[in-house]
């Protein structure tokens, strides 16, 4: 039977979590934030979109954060599911804030509400212009504004 000393087993976890701190990539709090969007998003859970807008958030239009929170809970509710592919990301950092430029694509199934499922699209394509930055330690949405665009492949 092998015995391991108490200071020799502490080392050894100390090595390790030097070795598995050290072989981590640094975090990119733009990339978390958009990780954190799309999953809210393919949640359905506005209240997480919501977490990760600013206070003073405008979105397309001069849409508020209140009325942009409202059209989402509407969307979200009229569709059993949602998918987003998010791609094609482009970010421009300055301290401690970021212009970020994106290609979202929409899949969602809508809800078998009579006319509403033939109303609400099941694809939906959109270019995204993000204004976002670091507030009180966590990264949000400022600003943004969106365009629809064509599938992947078709001519704009």
């Amino acid at each position: 039977m092998r015995v391991v000393s108490l200071a020799g087993a502490c080392s050894l976890a100390w090595l390790l979590l030097i070795v598995a701190a050290c072989s981590r990539t640094p975090s990119d709090p733009v990339r978390e934030l958009l990780g954190e969007l799309e999953s809210a998003a393919e949640a359905r859970d506005a209240d997480r979109i919501e977490a990760r807008l600013s206070d003073g958030f405008e979105g397309q239009a001069g849409l508020s954060r209140a009325d942009t929170l409202a059209i989402l809970r509407r969307y979200f509710a009229a569709y059993e599911t949602v998918a987003i592919e998010v791609y094609g990301v482009e970010t421009e950092l300055a301290d401690g804030s970021a212009g970020v430029r994106l290609r979202a694509d929409f899949a969602g199934e809508a809800r078998k509400l009579g006319p509403l499922a033939a109303v609400l699209p099941p694809t939906a394509f959109y270019r995204f212009e993000l204004g976002v930055a670091d507030v009180g330690g966590t990264w949000r949405v400022m600003k943004a504004t969106w365009e629809t665009m064509p599938p992947p492949g078709e001519p704009k």
